[in-house]
């Protein structure tokens, strides 16, 4: 099958302006298209700042990590199954009391 190439876009050169989509090409009369505008709300403000909050308050430790690392690799590392099963029950207690109000 040949492949007809009559129908071929001609190709952009550096003096080719492109158009966003929807946009009317300006005359050249010298008058100018009409320009978009963005608005955003105050709501917009308040989440980049709790997003700049959040990043800043970062629960991750990185220090404990390497330390708990270190000891795990020296084998020096122990584990306190009463204290693990403490903690366990202490938050069951607590998501069973979130749900109950």
């Amino acid at each position: 099958m040949k492949v007809d190439n009559s129908a071929r876009t001609p190709s952009l050169t550096s003096d080719t302006a492109i158009a966003p989509r929807g946009a009317k090409q300006a005359s050249q009369g010298g008058s100018a298209a009409p320009q978009d505008s963005v608005t955003l709300s105050p709501v917009s403000g308040q989440i980049q700042a709790l997003e700049a909050g959040i990043g800043e308050a970062s629960g991750f430790d990185a220090a404990k990590v390497e330390a708990i690392r270190q000891a795990i690799s020296d084998g020096s590392f122990t584990i306190n199954p009463e204290a693990i099963a403490d903690k366990l029950i202490a938050s069951t207690r607590e998501l069973l009391a979130q749900q109950k109000g």
